[in-house]
């Protein structure tokens, strides 16, 4: 059966914009942000500058799509180690370990997330690239308050801290280690294994049980690298 014109339409804007998002994901692994402009892209692509603007109004537009795709997989990811873990020790060093792992594979991705974030960085995207990014924030949080809430009975303000406490101690770790900080320099040759350490001093704190699944932090990685590969793309 013959495709229709609007069908192809579709598909076409559809191969267009998957093309415009490899090539600048491409450009900012090669010069980061500052060589990713919306010429650089028509340049890489062969449209011309006005075809780019029918699907980006801006590069932070641009890069805002690519955070926010990069995170609906971190979520799917999140999920897998949710139905994994044995215990809540556990689920929260695998998905800790999705986390680490998710940013290393796609640094130029990652390191960006913070800047998107950002109230200036933010008045420049559009309306849905902002609801976007918002709903995968609370996506990502709110499934470790529901693990706090659900396997631990603490109240409101416990569940708050825990979770505020996990989420604060990644995202240092994770600036870490996609800013290749000298952090042997300080003593800590291995951030991760001491991520792993003061993780569980942090979840003995509040009370939570022990798991001989959590007794080895590459033992974790192995686990988690399980979980990551079921979500490797290959892009052509």
């Amino acid at each position: 059966m013959p495709v229709k014109s609007s069908e192809r339409k579709i598909q076409e804007r559809h191969r267009r914009d998957q093309l415009i998002l490899r090539v600048a994901r491409s450009l900012l692994a090669e010069q980061g942000v500052e060589g990713l402009s919306m010429q650089a892209i028509a340049n890489s692509t062969e449209y011309s500058k006005g075809t780019i603007y029918q699907h980006y109004h801006c590069k932070e537009d641009v890069i805002s799509k690519l955070v926010s795709l990069s995170g609906k997989k971190l979520v799917a990811m999140i999920d897998e180690a949710l139905k994994q873990g044995q215990s809540l020790r556990h689920k929260i060093m695998l998905i800790s370990a999705v986390f680490f792992m998710n940013a290393r594979q796609q640094p130029e991705i990652s390191s960006l997330v913070s800047m998107v974030k950002s109230p200036q960085f933010q008045s420049k995207i559009s309306d849905e690239n902002k609801a976007l990014i918002a709903e995968l924030d609370h996506a990502i949080l709110s499934r470790i308050m529901n693990l706090f809430v659900e396997d631990t009975g603490f109240n409101c303000q416990q569940v708050k801290d825990a979770a505020f406490g996990w989420w604060s101690m990644k995202w240092g770790v994770q600036n870490v280690l996609l800013n290749d900080w000298e952090t042997e320099k300080l003593g800590f040759n291995e951030p991760l294994e001491f991520f792993f350490r003061s993780l569980n001093v942090f979840l003995n704190g509040f009370g939570v049980a022990d798991d001989e699944n959590c007794q080895s932090w590459p033992q974790i990685q192995a686990q988690g690298q399980g979980i990551v590969s079921q979500f490797v793309t290959v892009t052509k």
